[in-house]
């Protein structure tokens, strides 16, 4: 129940975030009538419905999903929109000017890479790829075809998170050169079935897409379900369980805050406590050493997930903190932060504190802000090449993880392990038969 409550708050505060990027005046609104962007949604129920509701002011022109019965009501919303049950027949629509990307994981680079090859603007939702190698390819596919990008972390835009920052960057709690991550987020077990047959209207075929084939249902989670369409998330084939599902939202901070790009080394230590069949654990610790940055000094973030606090015995929390980001400063000064609180810490320090000015602007929307860039000519705050970095280090930890232990050596600039053979072929995967990404 608590796992399910951590989802759910993340998803009101992202729609209290949305709703309050949508109150625009009658001058924008009438600016937006006329230049109303042309939009292909691609995943359009669960994370995609999301999305495109806080889009649906633009001219939605293209629906895609492989899922007929749960498309049917969304087809109806837009009658007018033409749909695809493939989303590379979307991408040749000459009519669509940018593309929204909800699919699960597996799908983001091969949808991503077509769109931005065809010159068209992306949101993709997070993690940016299903491996390290993907990232780097849609990076530089977001540069070299100069299209505005935007991912999927809506909690960017919140007010908490500027805050948090502005007092990290004004040198509130001095240098930081310790950070802790945590999440309380369990993946769900799940089990292989035997061979059933896909419901009508659902087109398993390019479910799968470029994962390795399976009969379907490819697994099961609880007695009797057999939905594809969240659960995906805890197996390797398709998703990155807790790490890929969250980490981007809660690293996020640290990484804006402090400049964090990508790490120079990665360990991770987890286990699987639960009975199952999917190889994800409930319990991991992933240690990242990011160099130094200019004047600021080297950083030593630690993620971990499945636990209250930011120790995988569960021995440390923090009141009202079951999720959050801890920052270590100098002299003692700490500060403690998840999406809509934060807290300065020791009381003493924090009681005489004097906040420094507001630098960091109010967001406009998450979705508003790709929305207006595409228009303008702009960036996003979180454009590939920022969320770029980030995606690459929360998929170092599954690679560590799934490599068995030790620290792994990173070159950011090659993109390579060079200690560790079995980890350096973690960082792309192979594709099923007859699926090529574009631009490899």
């Amino acid at each position: 129940m608590q796992q399910r409550m951590n989802r759910r708050r993340f998803l009101q505060t992202s729609a209290a975030l949305a709703a309050a990027g949508t109150m625009v005046t009658g001058l924008d609104a009438g600016q937006q009538q006329q230049e109303r962007i042309r939009l292909g949604i691609i995943g359009v129920a669960g994370q995609g419905q999301y999305n495109w509701s806080n889009m649906r002011q633009e001219n939605i022109v293209a629906l895609c999903d492989v899922d007929e019965n749960r498309a049917a009501p969304v087809r109806k919303e837009f009658p007018k929109a033409q749909f695809y049950g493939d989303y590379r027949r979307l991408i040749e629509n000459k009519d669509v000017q940018a593309v929204v990307v909800s699919t699960p994981d597996h799908h983001h680079a091969f949808a991503a890479m077509a769109a931005m090859r065809a010159g068209k603007h992306v949101y993709c939702e997070k993690p940016l790829a299903h491996s390290v190698h993907e990232v780097r390819l849609m990076t530089e596919a977001a540069g070299r075809n100069k299209v505005v990008t935007q991912m999927g972390t809506q909690i960017h835009a919140g007010e908490n998170y500027r805050r948090v920052v502005e007092i990290v960057q004004a040198g509130g709690i001095g240098q930081v050169r310790r950070v802790h991550v945590w999440c309380s987020r369990r993946p769900d077990p799940g089990f292989r079935v035997p061979e059933a047959k896909p419901p009508n209207g659902f087109n398993y075929d390019l479910w799968l897409g470029p994962a390795p084939q399976r009969t379907y249902p490819p697994f099961r989670t609880g007695p009797s379900n057999t939905s594809v369409h969240f659960h995906w998330r805890w197996w390797s084939d398709y998703g990155g369980g807790v790490l890929a599902d969250m980490a981007c939202h809660f690293m996020d901070l640290p990484h804006w805050a402090l400049n964090l790009r990508q790490p120079t080394t990665v360990a991770a230590e987890g286990r699987i406590t639960y009975k199952g069949d999917n190889e994800m654990p409930d319990l991991l610790q992933v240690d990242y050493e990011y160099p130094a940055r200019g004047a600021s000094p080297p950083v030593h973030l630690t993620w971990y997930h499945g636990i209250h606090g930011p120790d995988l015995a569960g021995k440390v929390r923090y009141n009202g903190f079951s999720n959050g980001v801890l920052f270590e400063g100098e002299d003692g000064k700490r500060l403690i932060a998840d999406y809509d609180n934060h807290r300065l810490m020791p009381e003493a320090f924090a009681r005489d504190y004097q906040r420094p000015r507001q630098t960091i602007a109010r967001s406009v929307g998450h979705h508003r802000e790709w929305l207006n860039a595409i228009r303008n000519g702009t960036t996003t705050t979180c454009n590939f090449d920022y969320s770029g970095a980030l995606s690459e280090a929360v998929l170092l930890g599954n690679v560590a993880y799934r490599a068995g232990g030790g620290k792994l050596q990173y070159d950011a600039k090659t993109g390579r392990i060079p200690n560790n053979e079995k980890a350096a072929a973690l960082l792309r995967r192979e594709y099923r038969r007859g699926w090529t990404l574009p631009g490899q």
